[in-house]
């Protein structure tokens, strides 16, 4: 029974560590969907998408790269692009954010046709 619950512990352990990772990967999932599809500036209804990821229990950097996405207009403004390029540098972030971080850096009125490409890769496309 010792051995049971011990094993039943350690898997707890195993998954909970890994579930944030995963809600990180929606995120950016998302986030990368809408970076493709942006025209100029992000639509209502992406703005609603974005909103929903700064509000929930994601962490500082992706909320931070969500509303970086939210206030584009025609390109990141200079506050939210110094927040970027630190998380794009911060080798601590996942690979995954820290390759959307880079490319909305990028954006200028529509993603380059080689962001689309990195974006469709992150959206699982």
């Amino acid at each position: 029974m010792k051995n049971t619950t011990k094993l039943l512990a350690i898997l707890c352990l195993l998954v909970g560590g890994y579930a944030p990772s995963a809600f990180a990967g929606d995120a950016v999932s998302t986030m990368a969907k809408i970076v493709s599809s942006l025209q100029h500036f992000p639509s209502d209804a992406d703005k609603a998408a974005l909103a929903e990821i700064t509000a929930g229990d994601s962490q500082a950097s992706i909320k931070a790269v969500a509303s970086a996405i939210a206030g584009i207009s025609h390109k990141v403004g200079s506050a939210d692009k110094k927040a970027l390029e630190a998380i794009a540098a911060n080798d601590a972030e996942p690979a995954d954010l820290r390759k959307l971080a880079a490319i909305v850096v990028g954006v200028n009125h529509i993603p380059s046709a080689d962001a689309k490409t990195a974006l469709a890769a992150l959206a699982g496309e």
